[in-house]
């Protein structure tokens, strides 16, 4: 459900830097390729690691929601532009598609989300706003 979301807005930025492409379900069809979007490919799995480190970390619920808005938010995003960029590869480069979507790109999502749960911390922690 999460995918059929974000397949629509993926696919207006790949059309957008001049690649046509549909979308079905989890697939963005390109011209030589599908992009099939799956589960780990969504950033959901990001976002499930920054939700859990920010509810096991000990705060005050509404703090935590906002953080929790925010980074939620800027995964998403980051991650529509990384399948946007995994898009361009595929169609212009796709000898480096797999090093690109299975090491490089997939390593920066959860990078991303540590540290985005590393910056809530660090910010309840100097504010004290979380422990109230």
């Amino acid at each position: 459900m999460y995918t059929n979301v974000i397949n629509p807005i993926v696919t207006f930025f790949i059309n957008g830097i001049g690649i046509e492409a549909i979308y079905i379900g989890i697939d963005i069809i390109l011209p030589t390729s599908i992009l099939k979007v799956l589960f780990g490919c969504n950033g959901l799995e990001a976002i499930l690691i920054f939700i859990a480190g920010v509810f096991a970390f000990k705060a005050n619920l509404n703090y935590k929601l906002i953080y929790l808005l925010q980074g939620v938010l800027l995964i998403a995003t980051i991650n529509m532009f990384r399948l946007v960029l995994l898009a361009y590869i595929l169609e212009k480069h796709s000898n480096y598609f797999h090093l690109m979507h299975d090491y490089v790109t997939q390593h920066i999502m959860l990078f991303i989300a540590i540290m985005l749960f590393l910056i809530f911390t660090n910010n309840v922690k100097k504010s004290n706003k979380g422990f109230e």
